[in-house]
Formats: C-alpha cells, structure tokens, sequence
C-alpha cells in the first residue's frame, strides 16, 4: 500500500521525468547544446530521486530501505553533477568549465560504492534509524539504515558542491537589484536550503518532513521557466534570421546578375586584348609552364612561316633556333620561366632554313601570383642590322645612328614632368592611371613642359617637316586631343617605376594627313631618377593601324611608402625562415601598430596623415640592417623581419630603439604631430616555424603591449 507521504515523490517523478525526455528529445534534433542537455540529465536525475523516495517511503523491510538509500544517493550525486555542470556552462565559468574532470571522477567515485559495494563503511544495515515525521497531522514512519563513513563524506562533498554552486550563483549577480527575482538565483538558494534540511533530518537535529524532492521539483520548474525564456529568445532570433535570409537571397540575385554582366564584361575585353594581340606588327608568341606553343598571331606566322596549327605544341627554340643558336635560346627561355624579364638580339632560322635577325623580349606571364605561362616578341631588325653596317662601311654615310636610323627617333627632357609627380606623390596621389584618366588637363600642362633636344632625319620625314627647328618648335600643335589620354597612360607607367613604355599615338603632319604611329619611349641608362634624357622611337603604322597591350605586374613594394608590401614581405620572411634553420639562427617579426594615427588623421586630414606614414617607414629603413626588411601590412601597421639573431637579447635594444625614433615628432604644413607605437615580437623557432604563425604571434603580442599601456613591446614568448 503506497502510504500518504508518497505522493509528493511521485508528483515529483512524474514532472521531472517527462521534463527530463522532452528535454533530451529536443536536443538530439537540433545543433548540440551543453545548456539544455544538462538541464535534462538534472530533470532524469531529480526523476529517479522521486522514484528511490517513493520506494523508501513504502518499504518494509530495512533491506529494502537501503537499497532505496542507495539510489537516492546515486540520483543525488546524479543531480548535483549535472546541475554543477548547468550552472557553470549558464554563468559561463571558463575555471570550473576547464576542470570538470575532476567532479566527474569524484562522481564515478561515489556512485560505485554506492551501487556496488555492500559494506557499513558504506551504509550500516544493523543500525536502524527510525524517524517520526509529523506530515500534515498523520505521524509517519521511516525506517532507514545508518550511513558508514564514506557515504558521510559523500554527503559532505555534496553540501560542498552545493556550496560552491550558491557561491558561484551570489557572485554572478551580486550588486544586482532583481537577483531575488531571477529563476537561478531562486532555486540554487532553495535546493542549498532543502540540502541543508535533509541533512539536518538525517542526522536527527530537527524532526520535519524531507523537503529535497520539493526543492528539486522547484528548481526543476524555475529552471524551466529560464529556458524557456530563452526559447523564446532564439525563436524571435529564428525569426529575424529568415528576414535577414530573405535579404540575403535578394541580394544573391542581384549579385548573380552582376556577376553575369561582368563576365560579358570581361568576354568582351578578353577579345579586345586577342584583336591587339592579332594586329600587332610584331611577332608573338604565347607559350605554357612545359615551354610548348599555345599560339602566335599572324606577324609571327609572316615572319618565321610557321602557321598556327603548324606551330602549336611545338618546341620554341627547336622551331625557329638553328643547332649553332639552340643553348644561347633555350638559356633566353629559362631565364624568362625563373620570372626575369630579358630584352635581347639574336639570329633565327625561318621555316625555308633562312635566317632572320631578330630583337626579342621575353616575359613571364603571371595571374594571381602564379606564372602560368611566357610571352614572347620577336622584331625583324635585319634591315636595320644591315643600315649600320652599311654606315660602318662608308665613311661618308658615318654618321651617329640616330640621325640615320630609318626610324623615326627623338631625345626629349623629361625632367619638368618628373619634378610635377613627385609634387603629386607628396600630395598623397598613389593610382596615377586613375589621377591622370580624371584629370586631362593636368595631362595637356605636362605635355607642354616636354623639352625636345633633338629629332633625327626619318622624323622630318614622317612629318614633312621643313626643318629641325620647325619641326620642334611646333611638336605639341601635331598630337591631336584623341592621344592625351595615351600620353597620361605613358606619364603614369613612368611615375609607377616603369622605365620603357609603349603608346599609340595619333599626328597630323605639317601636310594635314593623319598619322598613326605606336611609339616606344625609354629612359636612358644612368638618368632614372632625373627623367633628364628620354629616348622616343616612332614607327608609323598608318598602313596598318595596331594597338598593343601589355601585361600588368603586381608591384612589390607599398606605392606610399616605398617599403615592401604584402607579397614581398611573405617572401622575404619565407627565404629568412629558410636560411635560419639552415644555418641554426633566430628570426625576429616586429608587429608595430601606430598609437594615435587615427587622432591624427582626424585633426590634420588623410594628407598629413600620409606624409606621417611615409616618415614612419624612413624612421623604420634608417634603423634597420641591410639584410633586414621594413614592410606596411595595412593602414598603420608595419611589420620588420630581422635575420641573423643570436639570441633574444640582441632584439631589445633594436626594439627600444625603434620606440625612440617613432616617439620623436614630427612636422608638417606647420603641424607639429607625435604618436607613439606599440609593438609586439614574435621568434623562429620558438613561436612558430611558418610565416602565418609569427605574424599572427606578434599580432597577438602587439596587443598584449597596448593593454599594458601603449609605447611600449611585449615578446610573445614572454608573457611577463
């Protein structure tokens, strides 16, 4: 007969049960959550809590008693272990998360005796406890076993994880005004007390009803109430979440759409570049990694005889080099494929044995950083080798070759121009294409500051010039508005470090007839850095009309600065990891990041704010060794690579020197500007032995630095 005191336990069972399942049923459908998975493993345990309570209440024997003590015992550790494990992954305890492990074996511990072990150091079976309970006015009795020592100590650790837990709980929400009314403050302080009542019970102290399953129920329903808060919370998330969706996928569409133009786009631009390519009077060729033909256009095909078809696949050097010329070929090839740029003159053989001399340019052709392929020039110069030797031959016809070239020829001053862009430079411009493209008055006042020094004889033809001094007097009145935009693309490829450049070009000569010619224009050697000499070689094309185009190169330094860039630095930093643990030395990565730019670009504009970046990176190079590199990572960030260390201590004084140079202020239009830097250094071997987990390494020590008060460093191995 189940007696009254019976009927709280299996109220208690019945709810947590079926709390505890749909709990766990809800989980197991959804993405893993440690939240609600322990809140049911809390419901099953208080479920077979209620269930050992009920058989306790209604045994007859003290046997039967024991082996529901047992069980309570079991639930009870049950219990506490997964409401511990509630509570700390709720209140996110990142302390008690990390060492869990060791309530976990303490549980196993526990647990084992319980359902295993028949002893009285466990439970004293001979030793009846009888308790009286006054419930609601009927006298009940309970007839229990007497704890052993170890179950003891069972219920003290117990009392003690349920104090841990309530201290955990009233320090979360200490100095809170509604911490009374928040379910998990509520009901860790009811299951502390009820603990603290059955304990008190147990050992005979106050004489009252067992009031620990009500305590579980309690908390049971408050704990519930809180998830289900939260339920609500992520449903309303859910919701904002298929909004955002929606967005997105409008979004997509619309991507989807502009993706399909560009492509168009560049389908289009891709046959425009294949038409230059097809029209351009020189001979090219297009070859793959394994140096095979990919294709030739039809100059090619005229110059050597070779068609298309006959020409794909076909070994370059095997098809045009005679067996005399086949090494000096192939060495021109693999210097082009190790990504060198070469410029040559050389003799070839056509497909009838004769041979042709020829100029040849080579250039490896690079997409995304990979080389995927050459490309080739070849230009007939055989009737230009034979003009001088004919002028090397007859002393009445030597002359200098510039005034006897059958091409037209030209020496201009360039230095006007090149004193405008360094203007511009130190006025922040950086994109020169994009300057000059939306400025074509700028382009027409640097046009007029071209100086001619010189034309020879072929270009007073070309132009039906009467004179030298006619002829140069009036040069800007022959390139008609249509070639400015040309003229800004070639002062532009200048300005960016190119030292040769190739434009077409549209005259009228003193007749009034167009002329279309494609000039190439190179600095001569030893004026790079004046532009006071330029050398310009005009060939007309107006029979036959071609447009060019070259290949873009990724520069390798910062177009601000000067220092190396991204891509420059990962490749210095990958040759200096590779010779270190070649010859068993250290690499030192600096990871500086400006304290105050950003104040300073506010206050005095992104100008200042530039020159500021460009003294920075001069105060950098001036404080490092040859060897070492200086490079901008991105906004106010520089990062230094040091080879060569020996040890760590050689890197401070280095370090401390830096944070002098950067500290010391500077001026400009009159603004007096100072910022400091904080710098984080991480060392091969010791932090990493790639270039992504140094630079991420001293990343993370840089900040290190700047929580620790700016204008200073932090070693990532040192964490002091």
């Amino acid at each position: 007969m189940i007696t009254l005191l019976s009927v709280i336990p299996i109220i208690v069972t019945g709810i947590s049960g079926a709390l505890g399942v749909f709990i766990l049923l809800i989980s197991s459908t959804r993405k893993i959550d440690k939240i609600q998975i322990s809140f049911g493993c809390t419901a099953i345990a208080v479920m077979l809590f209620g269930i050992s309570t009920t058989e306790l209440y209604n045994s007859s024997t003290l046997i039967d008693a024991n082996l529901s003590q047992r069980m309570q015992t079991a639930s009870i550790v049950l219990f506490i272990l997964s409401f511990f494990y509630f509570v700390i992954h709720y209140l996110n305890v990142a302390f008690w998360k990390k060492y869990f492990w060791v309530w976990i074996i303490l549980a196993i511990l526990v647990i084992i005796p319980q359902i295993f072990i028949y002893h009285p150091l466990i439970w004293n079976i001979n030793q009846s406890n009888f308790h009286l309970i006054n419930f609601f006015g009927n006298m009940q009795i309970i007839n229990e076993s007497g704890p052993g020592i170890i179950t003891q100590i069972t219920f003290g650790l117990g009392v003690i994880s349920l104090f841990i837990i309530t201290a955990l709980v009233i320090q979360k929400f200490r100095g809170q005004k509604n911490k009374f009314r928040h379910p998990l403050f509520l009901s860790t302080m009811i299951i502390f007390i009820a603990f603290i009542n059955d304990t008190l019970m147990g050992i005979g102290i106050i004489k009252s009803i067992y009031t620990l399953e009500v305590g579980f129920l309690i908390v049971i329903a408050l704990v519930a109430f809180l998830l289900s808060r939260n339920i609500l919370d992520a449903i309303a998330t859910k919701e904002a979440l298929e909004t955002a969706n929606l967005a997105l996928q409008v979004h997509k569409e619309e991507l989807e759409k502009t993706i399909s133009e560009r492509t168009h786009a560049y389908q289009s631009q891709a046959e425009y570049f294949r038409a230059l390519v097809d029209n351009n009077p020189i001979a090219t060729v297009t070859l793959d990694n394994n140096q095979r033909i990919l294709s030739v256009n039809p100059a090619f095909e005229e110059l050597f005889g070779y068609s298309q078809e006959e020409a794909l696949s076909q070994d370059l050097d095997t098809l045009i080099a005679s067996e005399d010329q086949i090494i000096e070929a192939k060495n021109l090839t693999e210097k082009v494929f190790n990504s060198l740029r070469i410029s040559d003159k050389g003799i070839r053989k056509q497909k009838d044995g004769r041979q042709v001399q020829v100029e040849i340019f080579g250039v490896p052709v690079i997409v995304n950083n990979q080389k995927v392929g050459l490309l080739g020039l070849y230009r007939n110069i055989s009737d230009q080798i034979k003009a001088e030797k004919i002028l090397q031959e007859s002393e009445m016809r030597y002359r200098s070759l510039f005034e006897d070239s059958p091409i037209s020829l030209w020496e201009e001053d360039f230095s006007a121009i090149k004193f405008e862009i360094d203007r511009f430079k130190s006025m922040g411009v950086k994109n020169f294409h994009e300057f000059f493209s939306s400025n074509q008055d700028i382009v027409l006042r640097l046009m007029e500051k071209i100086k001619v020094i010189n034309v020879n004889q072929a270009t007073m033809r070309l132009f039906s010039a009467s004179s030298k001094e006619d002829l140069i007097n009036n040069i800007h009145n022959i390139i008609l508005p249509e070639s400015v935009p040309i003229n800004g693309e070639i002062y532009a490829s200048l300005a960016e470090g190119e030292f040769q450049c190739i434009g077409e070009i549209h005259h009228k000569d003193f007749l009034g007839n167009n002329i279309y010619t494609v000039l190439r224009l190179s600095i001569a050697p030893g004026y790079e850095e004046t532009w006071e000499k330029i050398f310009v070689s005009i060939i007309d094309i107006t029979e036959r009309k071609n447009n060019e185009s070259y290949l873009e190169y990724l520069s390798t330094h910062d177009q601000l600065t000067g220092v190396a860039n991204r891509s420059l630095l990962y490749d210095r930093l990958n040759h200096a990891l590779a010779h270190a643990k070649r010859d068993q030395t250290m690499v030192a990565v600096f990871f500086l990041d400006l304290d105050g730019y950003k104040t300073i670009n506010d206050l005095f504009g992104h100008l200042v704010g530039d020159q500021f970046l460009i003294q920075i990176a001069n105060r950098l190079s001036a404080n490092m060794r040859e060897a070492d590199t200086v490079a901008r990572f991105g906004g106010d960030e520089f990062i230094l690579v040091l080879e060569n260390i020996n040890n760590i201590d050689a890197v401070k004084p280095i370090t401390e020197k830096i944070l002098e140079s950067i500290a010391e202020p500077f001026q400009s239009n009159g603004n007096l500007c100072q910022v400091t830097t904080s710098i984080g250094i991480s060392i091969y071997p010791l932090d990493g032995s790639t270039s992504e987990e140094l630079i991420n390494k001293a990343d993370t020590a840089m900040y290190r630095a700047k929580q620790f008060g700016k204008n200073q460093y932090k070693f990532f191995s040192l964490r002091s």
